[in-house]
């Protein structure tokens, strides 16, 4: 173990920070969100267990940051590419389509986002304080509101109340097929001996297109009556 020496300027400290988050990345190419514990992680980084909790108060606000900067990586490396997505002349089915496959696409080239969203709900946002669950509830809420946007641009059909609830079940749905996509050995096992279980084990992208689609499509259709209910008072 490394002489803890403590990091006095806000610079040294942000530095220390994102050397236990990418250590904790690193972590995450390696093992399962499950079997990522502070004491490993404090031993990778070469500080004591309460060295790296001035810094984050447990294991799962570690990953609350790293599942808050993923999804920042996504919204940068996706933002330019939008307008690509859906032909704007194309009839709905048609756009919905586009649009769905470029998520499933997009998310499933992220798989340490979609690990950590997987996982967000039964084992991240545990053990963290009220401080902690604020700060992340809020980033999320503003990376939802962000595409909800760029769902509203490509299908305009949208209300805006409708393209925040289509965000909200993007995120729900990647770590719902995420998980299910990814099953332990034994049930992998039982899946590849039984061919009437194969339903059960869902590719990602192909499953999150699918759903996806789907619930733009109710969404659009509620949308237009909706429209049509106000259009005939």
């Amino acid at each position: 173990m490394a002489t803890f020496h403590r990091a006095r300027s806000e610079e040294q400290r942000a530095v220390r920070r994102q050397s236990i988050l990418d250590t904790a990345a690193g972590m995450l190419d390696e093992m399962p969100v499950a079997a990522v514990s502070l004491n490993e992680l404090s031993r990778r980084v070469g500080l004591s267990k309460s060295a790296v909790t001035l810094y984050f108060e447990s294991r799962e606000a570690v990953l609350l940051d790293l599942l808050s900067e993923a999804a920042a990586r996504y919204r940068a490396e996706t933002a330019g590419t939008f307008a690509g997505w859906a032909d704007p002349s194309a009839p709905v089915p048609v756009r919905v389509r586009q649009v769905a496959a470029r998520l499933a696409a997009t998310f499933a080239a992220h798989p340490m986002l979609c690990e950590l969203l997987s996982v967000q709900h039964a084992i991240l946002e545990h053990n963290i304080s009220v401080e902690v669950a604020t700060r992340y509830k809020r980033s999320s809420r503003d990376a939802i509101r962000w595409l909800a946007e760029q769902l509203r641009d490509l299908l305009p059909e949208l209300d805006d109340e409708r393209a925040l609830r289509a965000a909200h079940m993007v995120i729900i749905l990647v770590g719902a097929l995420w998980t299910r996509s990814r099953p332990a050995p034994s049930l992998l096992a039982a899946f590849q001996a039984d061919a009437s279980l194969a339903f059960m084990h869902p590719a990602f992208a192909e499953a999150f297109e699918a759903a996806i689609a789907t619930f733009l499509r109710g969404l659009i259709a509620e949308t237009a009556d909706a429209t049509d209910g106000a259009d005939s008072l």
